[in-house]
């Protein structure tokens, strides 16, 4: 197991400095204990075999990739049965190479960021991969700690608590702790008891102080270990065809040379060559040996609603007095705009916030890099913020495809004669701001075949 790795490591004393703070970030990302019930980790929804998105195959089919949280649901009748969040989970690979989030004003676009719709900006830490990293402890739907004191009392008590105070400092995690922590972090994010107080652990101002540099150093540490060899290590077959260590297949190359052409796939995610869809050519060294096949814009691709997930029935309250989705089947998934408008509280640059119009319906353009690595031959895997998509050729037939078999329904309803995902597409969950450069690109289902091909050769662990 690598959590048992991890801490035989942290345990032998020969760890470098610069390894220590990547072993605490395995650990971290490890450790079950860390959730409200004790029950799941940052891995169970990041599986390191799936390109660390989600690696249950019935949960593709079933929720979207969405995956259960920590808190059960135990209302008589109640669908799900467990709290679940609203969105595939992302792929953290490559995320400590995006920058914290910024408004590029000549291009009058967002760049950088963490999650689906940018909130982890790293404004405050500048680093937007460690501000991901303290978001799914505190979500209500996923780990659902109330307090981030909780996950710093947890790291207190955890079987690394040494090795933490060895990374960051002797005593870092000594504070004098209330007699009813326990209670208080084992009681989930939302319940109505806690009545919206999100610091229910009573501490010191000293204290609290330690405390929060605690939270911080523990998501400091998981952006280490994301961004180490063990997760973006720069080892795919792509990586060494750059170097010269590799050879791509027929099909490969014809794959490569549609995914900067006639596919238009690299003017988003970016190969460090040029885009040849205008014409022209590129016969020039790549200009990046390292790309992240990703700009880390924000694009809306005109997805249809999947209508499969879990979220849109938890719209009742849970046995702690908690809905975590009131509008029901009535949400739309704004992405960007969300964050923008004001869904998880204000926007750290409240400037941003007359920008939402134009950011509707847009997410994250995620790495292309791993989005072919699955556990196992058959394995169904999410793609897209909403999972709506399961198969990589499913993925390049909707780009290709997509303004060529539009219908006007939901998923589901594609009408007779038509097959959903090949010759139907459903409307858009939100048709504002949709991207045009793509729906129409005019490839065969051969010249499809070979960007899958191409896309193979980007998952790392390749042996030259």
């Amino acid at each position: 197991m690598l959590e048992a790795k991890a801490l035989a490591a942290a345990n032998s004393g020969k760890l470098d400095p610069y390894h220590q703070v990547q072993t605490l970030g395995e650990l971290e990302i490890f450790d079950p204990n860390l959730s409200v019930n004790s029950n799941i980790a940052c891995s169970y929804c990041h599986d390191p075999m799936a390109g660390y998105a989600n690696g249950v195959s019935i949960l593709s089919v079933f929720t979207g990739g969405s995956n259960p949280g920590s808190v059960p649901i135990t209302v008589s009748g109640a669908y799900p049965n467990s709290r679940i969040a609203k969105r595939n989970p992302q792929s953290y690979t490559y995320a400590t190479y995006y920058p914290p989030l910024h408004y590029n004003q000549s291009q009058a676009d967002f760049y950088g960021g963490n999650f689906w719709d940018g909130r982890a900006s790293g404004y405050r830490l500048q680093n937007s991969s460690a501000h991901q990293a303290q978001g799914p402890p505190l979500d209500t739907q996923e780990m659902a700690n109330q307090d981030s004191a909780c996950v710093v009392w947890k790291l207190s008590q955890s079987a690394y608590k040494s090795f933490f105070e060895t990374v960051w400092g002797a005593d870092s995690l000594e504070i004098a702790w209330p007699s009813n922590v326990a209670t208080i972090c084992s009681t989930p994010a939302g319940a109505a008891s806690l009545g919206g107080n999100t610091t229910p652990v009573q501490l010191s101002t000293s204290d609290r102080t330690l405390s929060n540099k605690d939270f911080d150093e523990f998501a400091q540490a998981i952006a280490s270990y994301e961004g180490s060899d063990s997760v973006s290590p720069f080892t795919s077959k792509f990586d060494y065809y750059l170097a010269g260590s590799a050879t791509l297949t027929t099909q490969e190359h014809n794959g490569y040379d549609l995914f900067r052409g006639k596919g238009s796939c690299n003017t988003c995610h970016l190969d460090g060559r040029s885009s040849t869809l205008l014409g022209g050519s590129d016969t020039g060294q790549a200009a990046s040996l390292q790309p992240l096949f990703t700009d880390t814009t924000y694009n809306n691709l005109g997805l249809p609603k999947n209508v499969r997930l879990p979220w849109y029935s938890e719209d009742t309250p849970d046995q702690w007095g908690f809905t975590a989705n009131p509008l029901g089947f009535g949400f739309t998934d704004l992405g960007m705009g969300l964050f923008l408008d004001g869904y998880y509280g204000a926007p750290p640059d409240l400037s941003w916030g007359v920008l939402e119009p134009k950011f509707d319906g847009k997410f994250q353009t995620s790495t292309a890099r791993n989005a072919a690595q699955v556990p196992y031959a058959g394995f169904v895997k999410a793609y897209m913020h909403n999972g709506y998509l399961t198969s990589l050729k499913e993925v390049v037939h909707f780009y290709n495809t997509r303004d060529v078999y539009p219908y006007n329904v939901l998923s589901g309803h594609c009408p007779e004669g038509t097959i959903e995902k090949v010759t139907c597409w459903p409307m858009p969950e939100d048709p504002n701001n949709e991207n045009l450069t793509i729906g129409k690109l005019g490839l065969s289902p051969e010249e499809e075949d070979d960007i899958v091909a191409f896309l193979g050769t980007l998952v790392d662990g390749y042996k030259p």
